[in-house]
């Protein structure tokens, strides 16, 4: 076998006058063609994701389109959920955003066909404590119930009662579940809110969770003021945030921080508050290093509510 050299092929090239193209080689180590054909690609690509943008707007578009138009809240609901996953992560952001706008701006119109006599006492016939409206819709025949509640339930709704009455409110487990797709901040804002809804921390003027619960709902809120004090969501949770400090320091009507007749801190209140002090790190948190004072000066003052005491609260978490 003959072995052919450099040499010897720049030889046979120039005797047989046929010329020979070597493709130049450019500093990056790419030959032309390859350079070629990686240009070729990047445009693909770059035609994929401009197809693939204008998919996105579409979408979008689709989407505040049914927005707009009313009584549409479960075709929404229906659309963001099949398609949140098609989109960018800024377009799913603003569209659970715009969602939940257009729940909270409908909610008084639902109310109102709640509030009907006839509502009223058909869920009343068969309503047993803790029920959702699956439960009701399971034991009631009435049929205008049932396409109600049905259409509650579809557009983001929950039942809840007070003082007698059955109600509905923002249900945000239906959009805790668009976490995975949505900005940080609110994933974390739908999170603290899906907590809210599955139990509300009052009802009938009176606290219904434990006190250290309610530390930990308080600071998970001022956390999220503190990490995400730009977030569109902001403003919602420090106004929960306030409220919650006031249930903090002040109790409610039926469940006042201090005995009425006594003037002495709840006792469960007491323990709550030690415990949760206890396991945590109360410099790490103004909320919480204000509880921490608080709880001193009552023990100071025999954990009662003197001249003292109300001086503190004035000062430092004024009921406006």
């Amino acid at each position: 076998m003959r072995i052919w050299t450099a040499a010897s092929l720049a030889a046979l090239t120039l005797t047989a006058g046929t010329v020979y193209t070597v493709s130049a080689v450019r500093a990056d180590g790419l030959s032309a063609a390859a350079a070629g054909s990686a240009a070729v690609h990047a445009s693909a690509a770059a035609q994929a994701a401009a197809a693939s943008s204008t998919a996105a707007d579409k979408i979008v578009d689709q989407y505040n389109a049914l927005l707009k138009k009313r009584g549409q809240l479960p075709q929404a609901f229906a659309f963001l959920n099949k398609h949140i996953g098609d989109v960018s992560k800024r377009q799913a952001t603003l569209m659970t955003l715009h969602l939940e706008n257009a729940v909270k701006k409908a909610l008084p119109a639902m109310e109102a066909r709640f509030n009907s006599t006839s509502v009223q006492t058909a869920i009343f016939k068969v309503y047993r404590f803790g029920d959702d409206f699956a439960d009701v819709i399971k034991r009631t025949k009435d049929r205008k119930l049932i396409a109600l509640l049905k259409e509650a339930d579809a557009s983001g709704y929950k039942l809840e009662t007070a003082e007698g009455m059955f109600f509905p409110i923002v249900d945000y487990t239906k959009f805790r579940k668009y976490g995975a797709y949505v900005n940080p901040d609110i994933k974390a804002y739908f999170d603290i809110m899906a907590v809210e809804s599955e139990k509300a921390v009052a009802k009938d003027a009176a606290l219904t969770i434990g006190y250290q619960e309610l530390v930990n709902r308080t600071l998970s809120m001022e956390q999220f003021v503190a990490k995400y004090p730009y977030s569109n969501r902001a403003a919602q949770v420090k106004t929960l945030f306030d409220r919650y400090k006031l249930f903090t320091f002040y109790g409610l009507s039926n469940t006042p921080l201090f005995d009425y007749n006594t003037k002495t801190i709840m006792p469960n209140a007491k323990k709550g508050y030690t415990l949760v002090l206890q396991y945590n790190k109360p410099s790490s948190s103004e909320y919480l290093t204000l509880l921490q004072k608080f709880m001193k000066l009552l023990k100071d003052e025999n954990y009662k509510l003197t001249a003292k005491v109300e001086a503190f609260r004035s000062a430092n978490i004024p009921i406006e």
